[in-house]
């Protein structure tokens, strides 16, 4: 009975959510935000070589208010997450996920059904992105868990021309290279190491900052530390760095390379926190 009542008090949820995913699947959301593709993206990044940074569903949730896997839920960082989706400074990228707002072919079955419960977050980015800039696609550092059909080795060919020669320092979690066997970076002139918390790093900011700060200027920056790494490579740039919010690429690029399966729950276990 219990079970019973409970499939009829979520019953105008479950048709709201069919409603709006048609809408979506039909295109009803293209053009609400200017949002450029992945190969847009990357050929973009590969003529500017400008600082940027990504925002998805967990930063949509932390700029509501709410805790992720990643960060607890923080008010100065909300707020500042919410400043920079905003920015109006070309010279540093913002990205969003491009098949939040438009329908695309050939993304694997886990997306898929991700993308049919995205009613509260395409809202919010049609709500809220600043309409005079365009955007990034920031699904770019994770191709291989979101398509089952896609030119892969085009794309990882082209994201590792960015890295090609480059003096680079990651900035990332302690245990976020432990199961890596195909380093991305391995592209790179030079690599060196600043470790941070894999975890809510947003509560070490300021001496995150501090240390990164330290950093030769002719190096790139390359973050990987969840939200906080979103604040980390704008502040940066506002000190006259070049950064990158690299996310889940290096992962994504060893999972190409070993040609790991990509089952729903191994594409769930991938983007929990390492």
């Amino acid at each position: 009975m219990k079970q019973y009542i409970k499939k009829i008090k979520n019953l105008p949820r479950r048709i709201y959510r069919s409603v709006e995913s048609k809408r979506y699947r039909a295109g009803k959301y293209k053009n609400s935000v200017s949002v450029l593709t992945a190969w847009q993206t990357i050929d973009l990044l590969s003529k500017t070589g400008y600082s940027f940074c990504r925002f998805g569903d967990g930063e949509i949730a932390l700029i509501k208010g709410e805790g992720i896997a990643f960060q607890k839920a923080d008010r100065e960082l909300g707020a500042r997450l919410l400043e920079i989706l905003q920015s109006e400074d070309e010279q540093f990228l913002v990205g969003i996920n491009y098949f939040y707002l438009n329908p695309v072919k050939g993304v694997n079955s886990y997306t898929d059904n991700f993308l049919n419960c995205l009613q509260m977050q395409r809202k919010f980015l049609t709500k809220n992105c600043n309409q005079k800039r365009t955007y990034i696609d920031a699904a770019i550092t994770q191709m291989y868990q979101n398509y089952k059909e896609y030119d892969f080795d085009r794309h990882f060919k082209m994201f590792q021309k960015l890295f090609l020669g480059r003096k680079v320092t990651l900035i990332c979690g302690e245990s976020v290279l432990n199961d890596i066997k195909y380093n991305a970076l391995d592209a790179c002139e030079d690599v060196e190491y600043l470790y941070g918390p894999s975890k809510d790093a947003y509560d070490s900011y300021d001496g995150l900052l501090k240390d990164a700060l330290k950093i030769a200027p002719e190096r790139v920056i390359c973050v990987i530390l969840g939200p906080a790494a979103k604040i980390l490579v704008y502040d940066l740039y506002k000190n006259g760095r070049t950064a990158w919010d690299i996310g889940h690429y290096l992962k994504d690029y060893d999972s190409y390379m070993r040609q790991q399966p990509r089952t729903d729950e191994e594409i769930e276990a991938f983007f929990k926190p390492d």
